[in-house]
């Protein structure tokens, strides 16, 4: 398994467990998986920013990072992980809905 993808896992595997926390009611701890989470998918998500062959799992990738930066309140992150996603070779359904 590559590094990405590891980094990716375990970004996934926190942001359920801070969803598990948020139907709890423990939103302190919500917020702060899933900040972490966001710091892992990010760094996932930036080791394929310059391969555009890797889509559309680069593009997926910087989609899944933006939803948790905007969960996180993070919209201007969000904005700009957008932004790096399409400067690759998205499909055009990716960003839809």
């Amino acid at each position: 398994m590559s590094q990405t993808q590891s980094l990716h896992q375990e970004a996934m595997h926190i942001a359920h467990q801070a969803y598990t926390a948020q139907r709890e009611g423990d939103n302190i701890r919500y917020l702060q998986l899933l900040k972490t989470a966001l710091e892992k998918e990010k760094t996932a998500t930036w080791q394929l920013f310059h391969k555009t062959e890797a889509e559309p799992t680069r593009s997926v990738l910087f989609r899944s990072a933006a939803w948790l930066a905007l969960q996180c309140g993070q919209p201007r992150e969000a904005e700009q992980l957008i932004s790096a996603a399409l400067s690759g070779n998205p499909r055009k359904r990716l960003f839809k809905n």
